[in-house]
């Protein structure tokens, strides 16, 4: 048996330790306006909103490394952590288990298992993203749309819960991560419809689109290292 595996099993781990290199990863974004009081009510205290545009998004990752194929989406909100912007995924589905855990557990995302279905050509996608048969976020995207001002979101500023094996207790880190090696391939802006659903355990619809501000698809290159532990 192996000592020195990265994660459980020790045998035969479910996933190996970063970086992986993800190729011509495509992605849909929406930007919506929406309520700065529901991002406040959902965003842990470490962290200040920083604005109330906010990314709803779904991708499509064809070759994520040594976590093969999967897709996934979510929310990623404008937040500053100790006066550094920076961008907090508050919402994340996957549809892979070594994704989902490699995910949580290295970087605190929140990920969740959950269904993604994905079409798209050079000009458009059609994607859903759910759980638990609960539509959590459809968008119909064209390209061909007006130029925009997006959010700074990068780097991630996320929350690694550590819970104690003995009590109820957690510990709490901040973890830092920032893309490494990042190739643009094709960016469109474009036109988007959204619909936000919802439940009470994965509570999407908490947030009522004002305005659409703006929608892009890209395919990309990225490398997904280590992160760092700044609080």
């Amino acid at each position: 048996m192996s000592q020195n595996a990265y994660a459980l099993p020790q045998r035969a781990p479910l996933y190996q330790a970063p970086p992986f290199d993800y190729k011509a990863f495509s992605k849909v974004s929406v930007f919506c306006r929406v309520d700065e009081a529901a991002i406040r009510a959902a965003l842990p205290a470490q962290f200040d909103v920083r604005g109330d545009v906010i990314e709803f998004f779904i991708m499509d990752v064809p070759a994520g490394g040594a976590l093969g194929s999967y897709a996934e989406g979510g929310i990623v909100v404008p937040i500053s952590y100790q006066g550094r912007p920076g961008g907090h995924v508050l919402y994340e589905i996957v549809t892979n288990d070594d994704s989902m855990a490699v995910g949580r557990e290295v970087w605190g995302y929140p990920k969740k298992m959950g269904e993604v279905e994905w079409k798209a050509s050079e000009t458009a996608v059609t994607a859903k993203l759910s759980r638990r048969g609960t539509s959590l976020i459809e968008i119909d995207f064209k390209a061909d749309g007006p130029a925009f001002e997006k959010p700074a979101l990068h780097p991630r500023f996320q929350t690694r819960i550590i819970p104690s094996p003995e009590n109820a207790a957690v510990e709490t880190q901040i973890i830092e991560n920032s893309l490494g090696q990042s190739e643009t391939l094709r960016h469109a802006l474009g036109r988007a419809e959204i619909k936000i659903g919802g439940s009470a355990s994965d509570p999407f619809s908490d947030f009522q689109i004002r305005e659409i501000v703006g929608a892009e698809m890209i395919v990309a290159n990225f490398v997904l290292g280590f992160g760092k532990i700044v609080g």
